[in-house]
């Protein structure tokens, strides 16, 4: 935008002129993030203020749609954004997105004023998401208005606003800013203003608005059983940006247990509606794992005690897909395909802490916390062992897959994977060694002390883990290391004489002993406290042999 036309836009009479001069700054930059040319001659400054004078002026009616479009297109670029923002703007935008419209009690709470026009609304609140986002000057002036009231007060009333839909979507995108990046906006939300209720309430009526799915063709590949229900686009979209604000709210809340009654009430309402929306469908494969993930990163907040609400009882009369000792387990199901989704495409080690690292929270908490989804995780990940002839993490079934987590250079995510297995083998050492090799399996029992065995006492006696008759034959033949049979060997000493094999491993020695002084390798055994010791010299192992893992 050149000087000319923002001197039209300043003197603010021409308003035809001013209508023609936004529409082509809005159609020439829609996907423009950077506007260098605006830091000559103050143009930034000037701009900015021509715009914010038209919005203050009644009548400039007309125009206000764009010149919000305008603030939406211009707040991309962070250049002296801080020193540019100011209260009476925030403020302006605040009140033209109809947030300040909440201004009555009565006996049912807010009253709602006469909302603004829809598009005018709409952009106001991409222009607060812009700031929000760009600036902590912005979102300082937020903290200090009432901006917090007025969008918990809109989540009591979106019924009642005949384009709710644009609304919400932008409401909780800005909830959801405000809550990552203040900390007094998030503690207002949750504890003043009992936001997380309001969230939960606002869940559960887009699952009653939702159609039913029941019916559908299963070939779309979405459809898992039972009269679920179906999002569309916009609606999986606002329940996204929904759990991502219920997730800032939740986060880092302390204990594992709830502190009182009312958080515990607040969690009661919660788990339903996380479970119901487990059971939900999607246009889209992408948007369904979207929706689910969001769910796992809410969930690896809420207490291991309200994990069981996952997979109600069946009461007569009612019917799942997925059913385990007499329980629903269609939700938990939905949460493994979303694991088996995230270990398929998650090929970079540097994006597997975001990907794996929420759902394995997850599963450990769910197997850890509740019998009866152990024991389902248990059929689905580890079902009982048939072909044994190829070692445990070549494949792609679930256990392959999660065996090959046992080796990557991503502490946190090996950790997580070697604990979710570990909990569904029941802690019992041998079990761990036979599904996974000892090889994968010995950082993560080194690191608990169990190199010698043990554990596994605080689970039930009665046992699931029955050998298939394959394992049993091929038992006698398995490498523990590796974990699976190994072909008869050829001999390498076959034809040699006493004197050449004395030779051969007399080299093998001195090779050895080479890496040991240089300090390539240092020998180790197994403690008193199961975990590997150094060996400062090779008697030691001859005094003390290592101990055996216990099964």
């Amino acid at each position: 935008m050149d000087e000319d036309e923002i001197c039209v836009l300043s003197n603010g009479d021409n308003l035809d002129q001013a209508f023609q001069i936004l529409q082509k700054f809005l159609k020439n930059n829609e996907n423009v993030f950077s506007f260098p040319s605006l830091c000559e001659n103050n143009r930034r400054v000037i701009l900015w203020t021509a715009i914010f004078q038209h919005l203050q002026n009644k009548c400039s009616n007309p125009i206000h749609a764009l010149c919000l479009a305008a603030i939406r297109v211009l707040s991309r670029d962070k250049s002296d954004l801080e020193n540019l923002i100011c209260e009476k703007w925030v403020t302006i935008l605040i009140e033209r997105a109809g947030l300040y419209n909440f201004v009555g009690i009565d006996e049912e709470g807010m009253v709602p004023m006469e909302m603004p026009d829809k598009d005018v609304a709409v952009e106001a609140l991409k222009c607060l998401c812009n700031l929000a986002f760009n600036s902590e000057v912005a979102r300082a002036l937020c903290a200090h208005t009432s901006i917090a009231q007025g969008l918990v007060a809109r989540l009591r009333v979106y019924k009642e606003i005949p384009f709710k839909d644009e609304i919400m979507l932008f409401d909780m995108k800005l909830l959801f800013i405000l809550t990552a990046l203040r900390h007094d906006i998030k503690a207002k939300i949750k504890d003043e203003l009992h936001g997380m209720d309001y969230l939960t309430s606002c869940l559960n009526e887009l699952l009653l608005e939702a159609p039913s799915s029941e019916g559908m063709s299963a070939s779309s590949g979405l459809v898992e059983g039972g009269p679920h229900y179906f999002l569309n686009d916009n609606q999986q979209a606002i329940v996204c940006e929904i759990l991502k604000a219920q997730f800032n709210l939740i986060l880092h809340s302390g204990s594992e247990d709830p502190t009182d009654e009312a958080e515990e009430a607040m969690y009661m309402k919660l788990m339903p509606v996380l479970t119901a929306l487990l059971y939900t469908h999607t246009t889209t494969e992408e948007k369904l794992m979207e929706l689910r993930s969001n769910i796992a990163n809410l969930l690896t907040s809420v207490p291991p005690m309200f994990y069981p609400y996952l997979t109600p009882i069946l009461n007569a009369g009612e019917t799942a897909q997925n059913v385990f000792d007499g329980r629903n387990m269609d939700a938990l199901q939905a949460l493994v395909n979303l694991l088996q989704y995230r270990l398929t495409n998650t090929t970079n080690t540097k994006t597997q802490y975001e990907n794996l690292s929420p759902i394995l929270t997850v599963m450990n908490k769910g197997s850890r916390g509740c019998r009866e989804q152990r024991k389902y995780l248990r059929q689905v990940v580890l079902p009982p062992l048939r072909d044994v002839s190829r070692p445990p993490e070549k494949g792609n079934t679930l256990r392959n897959q999660l065996c090959r987590l046992l080796t990557t250079p991503v502490t946190s995510v090996r950790d997580l994977c070697a604990e979710f297995l570990f909990i569904l083998c029941k802690e019992k050492v041998g079990r761990m060694v036979k599904y996974t090799g000892f090889g994968n399996a010995a950082g993560h029992l080194a690191q608990k002390g169990l190199l010698g065995g043990g554990r596994g006492n605080e689970y039930s006696s009665s046992s699931d883990d029955s050998d298939t008759e394959e394992y049993r034959e091929a038992q006698p033949r398995i490498d523990p290391v590796v974990g699976c049979t190994r072909p008869p060997r050829v001999d390498p000493f076959e034809g040699m004489t006493d004197e050449q094999k004395e030779y051969e491993a007399m080299k093998l020695v001195n090779l050895f002993d080479k890496m040991v002084s240089e300090g390539i390798v240092k020998p180790a055994r197994v403690g008193a406290d199961g975990r590997p010791q150094p060996v400062e010299h090779v008697m030691e192992l001859r005094d003390h042999p290592p101990n055996r893992p216990q099964s």
